[in-house]
C-alpha cells in the first residue's frame, strides 16, 4: 500500500475517542524478548572453529542469525519498545531541561525467507507488522496530535505499519566479536525524495525529502554459529530509529522528529510463539472486521429493515457484534442466530 493510498485510508477511518498513549511505560521482561532463552551450544569442544576472518563464512553466520539457510524456512522477529518525541532548543533561547517521556509504545513482527543466490549471496524476501499501543499496552486507532506541539490539535486516526515486501539482497555483513557473543551491526541511512510532496500534501508531509536512520544489532553466539547442524540459530535484536513526524500523525512540517528504541528476538518456535502475544488478538480482531461488512449485507438482503427493528444504538452495535463472534460457524448459522438474538439485546 503506497503512502497516498494511506492517507485516503485515514480519512475514511474516522477517529473515536479511546486510550492514546496514556499510563506507565511497559516492563519488558527477559522472557518476552528472550534474553532468559539459552543461545549456547553442548559440546563446544567437538565443533568446528568459526572463522569469521573468511567473508564467505561471515555472510552465511549472518544468514543464520538473521534468518535460515532453510529457503523454505519462514523465520519470524519480535520486537517491542518506545517511541520519544525529540525537539531541538532554540540554540540562543533559554536552556532547556527535558529527560523525555515516551509518547507511546509498539511492537511488531517480521517474517522472512533467505533464498541462495550463490557465493555467499542471499535474496531476502520478508514481510512484517508494527503496531502502536498505549504506554499500558492497549492497541491505539486514534491519538492526539497536541502531545507534540500540533499548531492546530486533532485526534487523528493511527495508521499501523504493514510493510509488504520488505526484500533486498544481503551479501556480506559486518561483523563484531565480543567474547563469545558475536554481534552483526547494521546501519542503514536514508534520504530520498519524499513521496509526499509538501505542496501537495500540506498535512501529511514532514519535507519534500525523506530522512530517516535505523539502526540494528542482531546478537547470537559462536557456540551457535560453530554447529554446522544449526541452518539457524538462535538470535537476539536491539533496534534505533530516528525519523520524521509520520504522515498520518498530522503536523505538517512541524520542527522535531521521532526516536524509536527497541528490543527483540528470533522466535523458535515461529508463528507458534507470535501467537503467544497480543497479535492473536489484534489477527481475530482484523478477521472480524473482515468478515462482518459481507455478513450485514447479506442479512440486509435476507430480511431488509431488520436494523430498524432494533430499537436503540446499543442494540445495533451489539446485532454487529454478534455477525462477527465466530469463525467457526456457517454464513448461514450466523444469521439466523443473529436474527434470534439481536431481538433479545438489552
Amino acid at each position: 500500500m503506497n503512502s497516498i493510498n494511506l492517507i485516503a485510508l485515514t480519512l475514511l477511518i474516522g477517529c473515536d475517542p479511546q486510550s492514546e498513549g496514556v499510563g506507565s511505560p511497559p516492563v519488558i521482561s527477559g522472557d518476552e524478548v528472550g534474553l532468559s532463552e539459552d543461545t549456547s551450544a553442548g559440546g563446544e569442544s567437538a565443533l568446528p572453529d568459526l572463522d569469521l576472518t573468511d567473508p564467505l563464512v561471515v555472510s552465511e553466520a549472518f544468514a543464520r542469525t538473521r534468518g535460515s539457510l532453510d529457503p523454505d524456512e519462514h523465520v519470524f522477529y519480535y520486537w517491542k519498545g518506545l517511541i520519544y518525541d525529540r525537539k531541538y532548543a532554540d540554540p540562543i533561547g533559554e536552556p532547556q531541561s527535558d529527560y523525555g517521556t515516551p509518547l507511546m509504545a509498539f511492537e511488531g513482527f517480521n517474517v522472512a525467507r533467505f533464498e541462495p543466490v550463490g557465493n555467499g549471496v542471499f535474496d531476502m524476501v520478508t514481510r512484517e507488522v508494527s503496531l502502536y499501543t498505549s504506554l499500558s499496552g492497549e492497541i491505539i486507532d486514534c491519538w492526539n496530535n497536541a502531545v507534540i506541539g500540533a499548531e492546530e490539535p486533532a485526534r487523528v486516526p493511527v495508521v499501523h505499519v504493514t510493510n509488504d515486501p520488505v526484500n533486498f539482497q544481503i551479501s556480506g555483513a559486518d561483523v563484531t566479536e565480543m567474547g563469545e557473543m558475536i554481534v552483526f551491526p547494521m546501519e542503514v541511512i536514508l534520504t530520498y525524495e519524499s513521496p509526499l510532496p509538501v505542496e501537495d500534501y500540506p498535512e501529511y508531509s514532514a519535507s519534500n525529502t525523506y530522512e530517516s536512520s535505523e539502526l540494528f544489532n542482531f546478537f547470537t553466539t559462536k557456540a551457535a554459529l560453530r554447529d554446522p547442524a544449526n541452518d539457524s540459530v538462535p538470535a537476539h535484536i536491539s533496534w534505533t530509529r530516528v525519523g520524521q513526524y509520520l504522515p498520518w500523525m498530522q503536523v505538517g512540517q512541524l520542527q522535531g522528529h521521532l526516536v524509536y528504541h527497541a528490543q527483540g528476538r528470533k522466535l523458535t518456535n515461529g508463528w507458534d510463539d507470535l501467537l503467544a502475544t497480543k497479535y492473536a488478538n489484534w489477527l481475530a480482531y482484523q478477521r472480524r472486521q473482515t468478515r462482518r461488512p459481507a455478513l450485514l449485507a447479506k442479512l440486509d438482503a435476507i430480511e431488509p429493515g431488520w436494523r430498524d427493528t432494533i430499537a436503540s444504538k446499543r442494540k445495533r452495535e451489539r446485532a454487529a457484534e454478534l455477525a462477527a463472534e465466530s469463525d467457526d460457524e456457517s454464513d448461514d448459522e450466523l444469521l439466523e442466530d443473529l436474527r434470534a438474538k439481536s431481538q433479545k439485546v438489552e
